[in-house]
């Protein structure tokens, strides 16, 4: 079983930068290696992305939240900027 989830910017298109798309992408799947799930990027536009996580709704819920934490953290600090929240 698995459950797709989407991320989308909160401002502009960042991921149209290669550097910030890389960065969340490895990021996603680096989530999945660490936690011992399967996590695939599915879809990457300039301002969204889609995974699909192993297991639950839950389980993808989860996943997308901790990537909206670590990558949002990062860009604020490279970009003094938020990337996914204005929180």
């Amino acid at each position: 079983m698995s459950a797709g989830v989407r991320l989308t910017a909160l401002i502009g298109t960042p991921l149209a930068d290669p550097g910030v798309r890389e960065i969340v992408t490895s990021t996603a799947e680096a989530l999945g290696e660490r936690n011992g799930i399967r996590v695939k990027v599915t879809f990457v536009s300039d301002d969204a992305i889609e995974l699909e996580v192993e297991g639950s709704q839950l389980n993808a819920t989860a996943a997308a939240a901790e990537l909206r934490r670590l990558t949002d953290q990062w860009h604020r600090g490279k970009y003094d900027a938020p990337l996914w929240s204005a929180s």
